[in-house]
């Protein structure tokens, strides 16, 4: 194996983005969870995001971990760019004795709780991000390993911590200004830190949020159209008006939108593409030529439950049938979660860094 295969190098990852063939295939992940990090670092750190750990008061704006274990992770398994993250807004409210806290169960379902609450702010929020991505984009200077940036998840953070997610829904049909202006205020948020993002030098930047499940999208495509997507092209417009290329995240089944929103977001690469929502070697046929994709390898199938040989095998098939004039990226179909087996990831790493190679 040569050894400069073998190296993160963020210019095959950039290639990529940006529709050219690199030297192979780039290794990317959004998320290492803690069993699989001690199984490479053999010390305990912690999972590579903090935001898997919730939007508590102590997580929000914590880094991932010291820049130098994320970059040994790293080299040790051949991956191209760490990411950061700024996914949950960090709305407040306070409690009895005046103490501030993160919005994280749920109370803002109406507009009485809405104006209570408070707003994200420069010194407590926007401030501390910053030096965080400061800190990373310098350790990776000179490393070949890129900085991503993750963050965007307006629909999400409002049904899974701002708001009930059953009355959120609703909202949709009974109030939609109220939908809006939560949009809004996230919107705003990510529009700041995405701004400081690129000030501090981050290499892409790595749209996140979850609107489908496995039938479909959680409300109708014709309101996501109305609602959602000019927000996403805001934040979208952002990266590519500073020349970075844009990655969007969203689990679950976007067949029925692909069409009408996602290929109008103007990204360039789509992730995951779960194997049980859709079907990636249909999406590489259809727009395999605009658009980059990233994800598919099933973390609930060999990664799980198989043995490195049935990983290799499925890796290998991807590899074969996604390769051909690039466009992809090899990630799984969500993040290597503590079930996935230590040797089974390994696996996977090695079958791309031997079969992954442009020739």
């Amino acid at each position: 194996m040569n050894d400069r295969l073998r190296k993160p190098d963020k210019e095959r990852l950039l290639t990529t983005l940006r529709g050219g063939i690199p030297d192979r295939v780039p290794c990317f992940e959004i998320l290492i969870e803690p069993k699989n990090v001690h199984a490479l670092l053999g010390k305990d750190v912690g999972s590579t995001m903090a935001a898997s750990r919730g939007a508590t008061d102590h997580v929000g704006v914590a880094p991932p971990m010291d820049p130098a274990d994320f970059m040994e992770i790293c080299q040790m398994v051949s991956l191209d760019a760490m990411t950061l993250e700024a996914l949950w807004t960090p709305l407040k409210y306070r409690d009895d004795k005046g103490e501030l806290h993160v919005v994280t169960d749920g109370r803002i379902n109406d507009w009485e709780s809405l104006e209570k609450a408070i707003k994200p702010d420069y010194l407590t929020d926007i401030k501390p991000r910053r030096e965080i991505i400061r800190s990373y984009v310098e350790a990776a200077r000179g490393s070949g390993i890129g900085v991503d940036l993750c963050v965007g998840a307006f629909f999400q953070c409002c049904y899974y911590f701002l708001c009930d997610f059953s009355e959120f829904l609703l909202k949709f049909h009974q109030d939609l200004s109220f939908v809006e202006t939560m949009f809004d205020i996230c919107v705003d948020y990510y529009t700041q830190v995405i701004e400081v993002g690129i000030e501090e030098g981050i290499d892409f930047l790595f749209l996140a949020d979850d609107i489908a499940y496995k039938a479909g999208t959680f409300v109708a495509p014709g309101l996501f159209r109305e609602v959602w997507l000019p927000r996403v092209q805001k934040l979208v417009k952002l990266g590519k008006e500073a020349g970075l290329p844009v990655m969007f995240h969203s689990c679950g089944n976007l067949n029925a939108i692909m069409d009408d929103i996602i290929m109008k977001m103007g990204i360039d690469c789509l992730n995951p593409i779960e194997p049980y929502s859709m079907d990636i070697y249909d999406i590489k046929k259809r727009y395999g030529g605009r658009l980059t994709l990233s994800g598919n390898i099933d973390i609930a199938g060999p990664l799980a439950f198989g043995t490195p040989e049935e990983v290799r095998e499925d890796v290998r098939t991807h590899l074969e049938r996604l390769m051909p004039g690039g466009h992809y990226i090899l990630s799984t179909n969500h993040s290597v979660m503590d079930d996935v087996k230590p040797e089974n990831y390994r696996a996977m790493i090695e079958t791309c860094l031997e079969y992954g190679v442009y020739r």
